[in-house]
């Protein structure tokens, strides 16, 4: 994993992946390899990661997919923000995919202290509302919900609250080479408060080029006014890829760069997905 700073704002740091992490992903590996070879077949994974913008494919039915990844965010005032996030997500019907979500570490500095624990859990699915047709010039629509639920870890790292989004996506150009996906969310947070929930939204507008059938490259524009997708709340630009190295396997990551005063100065994501059919 890498580790970076801000130049000006954060001071330097060095970043220790934590032992949990690393005995997640090597179960994790180990539970994929241990029911027979990965698939050759391909299984159409569709990776949530790395932008924040997701776009409205799923994988095929019957297929589990499987992300971890890390996020990190030096503030732009005192404190760091870092994540190692783990999703699963599995298409029991044509249309559904159903969603389990978690962070098993979360390290958070601020002027209160430092945090560290098991992050908030994320419950829910996305339904494809209308199929992505190449030669139409409709969008492919979907919807997705996340219950978010705390877990027994501080209170800091909690978040308890709902999100729903609408997604929008289209490819363009020969053979679709370029996608344009658009995700708009509303947001309700830190139920778990005294003061009572607290309201938002979450906007993302990114495009992605094929550079090949297995690369991809990602450009993105997102803003939030509360805290969502392991980012702390601001306007960022991203750039990234996506590299499949099977139909079973796949890379990703990139470089986030905060826009407004509020945001974080500069953020990093790196991921891995996998993928088996079950049934």
């Amino acid at each position: 994993m890498p580790s970076f700073h801000s130049i000006s704002e954060a001071p330097a740091y060095v970043l220790r992946v934590p032992t949990s992490f690393t005995r997640f992903s090597v179960v994790l590996t180990f539970v994929l390899l241990l029911h027979g070879k990965l698939s050759a077949q391909d299984l159409n994974l569709s990776p949530t990661r790395p932008t924040v913008a997701n776009s409205v494919t799923i994988q095929d039915k019957g297929v589990l997919q499987v992300e971890t990844g890390y996020d990190a965010f030096p503030q732009h005032s005192s404190g760091n923000q870092h994540t190692v996030a783990a999703s699963l997500y599995y298409v029991p019907l044509k249309r559904l995919r159903l969603d389990f979500g978690w962070s098993p570490f979360s390290h958070q500095e601020g002027d209160d202290g430092t945090v560290n624990g098991v992050g908030t859990i994320q419950l829910g699915g996305k339904v494809v509302l209308v199929n992505e047709e190449h030669s139409r010039a409709k969008p492919g629509v979907a919807v997705q919900y996340e219950a978010q639920l705390p877990t027994a870890s501080d209170q800091v790292l909690q978040g308890f609250g709902q999100q729903i989004i609408l997604l929008l996506n289209h490819h363009y150009g020969p053979n679709g080479v370029i996608d344009v996906i658009v995700n708009g969310s509303l947001v309700q947070s830190d139920c778990q408060t005294r003061s009572g929930c607290r309201y938002g939204g979450q906007q993302s507008f990114a495009l992605s080029y094929h550079i090949d059938p297995k690369t991809r490259l990602y450009a993105e524009v997102f803003g939030q006014n509360i805290s969502q997708s392991n980012a702390p709340p601001g306007t960022y630009a991203f750039g990234g890829f996506y590299h499949r190295f099977s139909d079973s396997f796949g890379l990703n990551g990139g470089m986030r760069f905060g826009l407004t005063n509020h945001s974080a100065t500069i953020g990093s994501t790196i991921g891995v997905v996998f993928g088996r059919r079950i049934h």
